[in-house]
């Protein structure tokens, strides 16, 4: 009986977490502070039941969280009212992370996935194969709008499709390309995230993201060479691929999606007044809906939202409760007099020089994520702190910066979503993967960050 009271209190939480969202979605386009107050109500009952399923280094690192931000507010004096407002901070951010989801629900529930799977094998069968350059690709395009599901589906495809593959060079392959979209992709979290801090548009840094992505795919092919696990054997299997062809429609219907997709999250983006991270959101709901009833799989799709809704608490606690509780801290930091005393002294420390304010930032975020402190917490502490009119530098650069520091630092921190979901890949320890990423990250950092700080000294930025 217990165990039942469990699951269904679980359930019911994992609801209100797509209750808090729909709330949000609502007060972006009819402002309502009624709304405001509610979702951000929600997210403090969210937080609070999070806290007793966290472990307890979360619940340290959360608890102090709180305690920083209810510091700040008392020093400020503010009311409860803004208090209770600071828990809604980052519902914006907790919405996309869950509703993007949605999108590889309807792709795997349409059978997309599946077909995708067959034309790579049909591929594989004409042109030979190409198990690492195949996979970075794949990775780094179905990332954009699958995010952390792309490296297991990616993985998986490998597995059924390619006959001669290193198992751990190909899944640091496959991590590495993942995190070419983190540069510029409005579909993740950190690129939304940055948006809000500096409240910036994404055609403001979105063209200069991906150009910093061009520099890390190029910079991802001369250090493939460098990969050399300690006991990588060649795995060598029989050919199982199909010989058939794969469903034409459902290629054709994948990709018209896609493209539907990403076309309508920039026209609206420029078309709308609400920032583009709610506006890839409203989409994950909208679209895959209307998709699923163009080819009848409404019901079936409705299925897997509704059990997908209610796992989300028990599978995002973590997430959830580092969103919530650095959302607050922001807040209240905002309210201080803190940005511009650290901007100045970091200004002094670097000797005013903008590149190593740069550099130093994204060394900074590498070794806090080596103590398992959240990109997002980094992010916003960093983006809440900092003046980027103290550094002489614009909003938009801050926020590049920024975006070099998360893609860097989650690339190295055993403690990252991309470095667990790898490890669980190869079946190796995280240490595996930090230690054989290390040459990389030290590189692409130094790199990306000169690319970046070109930008700033030609006057593009």
């Amino acid at each position: 009986m217990a165990v039942t009271h469990f699951h269904l209190f679980t359930r019911v939480l994992g609801v209100l977490c797509y209750v808090t969202s729909i709330l949000y979605l609502i007060d972006s386009f009819f402002p309502s502070s009624i709304l405001k107050v509610t979702y951000s109500t929600f997210s403090a009952i969210l937080l609070i039941c999070a806290l007793f399923f966290l472990t307890t280094m979360n619940r340290v690192i959360v608890l102090l969280l709180l305690a920083a931000g209810t510091i700040c507010l008392m020093i400020e004096k503010s009311g409860f009212t803004l208090a209770l407002l600071g828990f809604g901070e980052n519902v914006n951010l907790l919405t996309l992370f869950l509703l993007i989801p949605l999108i590889g629900t309807f792709l795997s529930t349409a059978g997309y996935l599946s077909a995708l799977k067959e034309k790579v094998q049909e591929r594989q069968n004409k042109v030979g194969q190409h198990p690492y350059r195949l996979s970075f690709i794949l990775t780094a395009t179905m990332s954009v709008l699958l995010n952390f599901g792309s490296m297991a589906i990616v993985k998986r495809i490998a597995d059924e499709s390619f006959s001669s593959y290193r198992n751990q060079a190909l899944t640091l392959t496959i991590m590495r390309g993942f995190a070419t979209s983190m540069l510029w992709s409005p579909y993740f979290v950190n690129v939304g995230l940055v948006l809000v801090l500096f409240d910036v548009a994404w055609f403001d840094i979105g063209g200069y993201g991906l150009i910093l992505a061009c520099f890390y795919i190029g910079f991802c092919i001369i250090m493939f060479k460098k990969i050399s696990f300690q006991h990588d054997p060649l795995i060598e299997k029989v050919d199982q691929t199909p010989k058939g062809h794969s469903n034409q429609s459902s290629i054709r219907g994948f990709v018209t999606f896609c493209a539907i997709l990403i076309i309508l999250s920039f026209l609206l983006d420029f078309l709308l007044h609400v920032r583009m991270l709610t506006v890839v959101s409203l989409l994950a709901i909208v679209l895959p809906i209307c998709f699923a009833m163009m080819t009848n799989n409404l019901k079936t799709f409705i299925q897997d939202v509704s059990e997908q809704v209610q796992t989300a608490f028990i599978k995002l606690k973590n997430e959830l409760a580092v969103f919530i509780s650095a959302g607050f801290l922001g807040m209240a930091m905002s309210l201080t007099d803190i940005g511009n005393f650290l901007s100045k002294v970091l200004f002094q420390a670097s000797f005013g020089s903008v590149f190593f304010i740069s550099l130093f930032l994204v060394i900074l975020a590498t070794l806090l994520a080596q103590i398992g402190i959240h990109p997002v917490i980094i992010v916003i502490g960093i983006g809440s702190a900092l003046s980027p009119d103290q550094f002489g530098v614009s909003p938009e650069y801050l926020a590049l910066v920024l975006l070099i520091a998360w893609t860097v630092s989650t690339q190295l921190s055993p403690f990252s979503g991309q470095v667990l979901m790898a490890a669980k890949l190869m079946d190796k320890p995280t240490s595996v993967i930090v230690k054989q990423n290390l040459l990389f990250v030290s590189m692409i950092g130094l790199t990306l960050t000169a690319v970046l700080y070109s930008f700033y000294v030609f006057g593009w930025l």
